[in-house]
């Protein structure tokens, strides 16, 4: 048998290593030396702590490991769980790697139209009504819904903003802090959580066209895949005094608009 020094050495891991193992009950010296406190290792050990190591740096866990060694895991489907998670890290890294060239690329001085991130969206309530824009104004069906939302006292201190369904169909929606009683064209829903590729745009709606395409390219040549409806956030904007937006939204000119693209991605 040998001390931990020496095993240590043989096993290619450090004897601090051992200790932790021993305490986490994943592996144990063959004897320990009451008196002591001495572990005693045996070279017949080798081929399972060489296998805890292994799975060890395939960034497996040491929880996972522990049922590995003790049967209550099926190695089969912990390797395949692994490699399921180390192809998601590529599929990230091959990304980030082609927005670093995008960004390497591009015009430092790009008028207005920021950075593309990827970023989480969480779900929120709104009070919506769907649009055909090809004959219905949007700022109409929002001065409509924030009109609604205000008489009820349920405006949340969130920005509104718009889901393009369809070339025929546009939600207009407004945050609402609870329910909100619903019409015949106003209903009250959540929008689900979306994983998005974000864009600002600043100045006027004209510029909108020139950040979607912007978005749109970014996407493609990271390798993304849109994958649902762009949003359109509106972070500041116009809007009259009686409708009461929360204060920090509105502004009095065009060029300080402030509006974000947000499509989902996957």
């Amino acid at each position: 048998m040998l001390t931990i020094g020496p095993f240590s050495r043989i096993a290619g891991v450090s004897p601090k290593v051992l200790r932790t193992y021993d305490a986490l009950g994943l592996f144990r010296p063959v004897w320990l030396e009451r008196g002591s406190g001495y572990r005693y290792y045996s070279p017949a050990q080798l081929p399972e702590i060489r296998r805890i190591l292994a799975l060890r740096d395939l960034g497996i866990g040491l929880a996972e490991i522990a049922g590995l060694v003790d049967g209550g895991t099926d190695l089969r489907q912990a390797l395949a769980r692994r490699r399921a998670e180390l192809e998601r890290e590529r599929r990230e890294v091959d990304r980030r790697l082609a927005a670093l060239d995008i960004r390497v690329a591009s015009d430092a001085a790009d008028g207005g139209i920021g950075d593309v991130v990827v970023r989480p969206i969480a779900a929120e309530l709104v009070a919506i009504v769907r649009i055909d824009p090809r004959a219905e104004m949007i700022e109409l069906a929002f001065n409509e819904l924030e009109a609604h939302v205000r008489d009820r006292g349920r405006r949340a201190r969130r920005p509104p903003g718009i889901v393009e369904v369809g070339p025929t169909a546009t939600d207009v929606y407004v945050p609402v802090s609870r329910p909100v009683p619903t019409t015949n064209l106003i209903e009250c829903r959540r929008l689900p959580a979306i994983r998005a590729a974000t864009i600002i745009v600043r100045g006027g709606y004209d510029r909108l066209g020139d950040g979607r395409t912007a978005l749109e390219g970014w996407i493609g040549a990271a390798n993304l895949r849109a994958a649902g409806p762009l949003r359109v956030v509106y972070l500041q904007y116009g809007a009259a005094p009686d409708l009461r937006i929360p204060p920090g939204y509105v502004v009095l000119e065009a060029a300080d608009y402030v509006t974000e693209l947000q499509l989902p991605v996957d």
